[in-house]
């Protein structure tokens, strides 16, 4: 089983590597690190058990090298991002410790996703119109506040 699910997580990777890539194009900075993380919340929320799996450590096999692989790519432009913003340089595949600023710089992307795939995001929200569109709009007043 968890050989079926690391090949549906690795599917998902490149989904999600495909959505990210070229979504900050002409974009530095916050704006660029803005750009990404509103396309990763989206991607989770609108596959929602897709990135719940790709986070699930006790059913994939993380030591999969494909799986890596396809990890690293799909995630390297929010990564690369994360580190303009940080002075850092992108991590290459082989790293053996993400840098701490790194990691707190990409965090924010990670929590706001996880609240669009629980609801939570809906949740903040008492105006009735808590679809796509108004998640989207206050993802992008959350991301403004985070990094103007």
């Amino acid at each position: 089983m968890a050989g079926l699910l690391t090949q549906v997580a690795r599917r998902s990777y490149k989904a999600l590597g495909k959505q990210l890539a070229g979504a900050a194009e002409g974009l530095e900075g916050n704006a660029a690190l803005r750009a990404l993380t509103a396309v990763y919340v989206r991607f989770a929320r609108d596959n929602t058990g897709r990135f719940r799996l790709m986070g699930r450590t006790d059913l994939i096999e993380l030591e999969d090298d494909d799986l890596r692989a396809a990890a690293y790519r799909a995630m390297r432009p929010l990564a690369a991002a994360a580190a303009g913003t940080r002075g850092l340089g992108v991590p290459t595949p082989e790293f053996e410790r993400l840098d701490p600023r790194l990691i707190a710089a990409i965090a924010p992307a990670h929590g706001l996703a996880h609240l669009a795939t629980e609801g939570r995001l809906a949740a903040t929200m008492r105006s009735g119109e808590v679809g796509a569109q108004a998640q989207d709009t206050l993802v992008d007043e959350v991301l403004r506040a985070l990094w103007p």
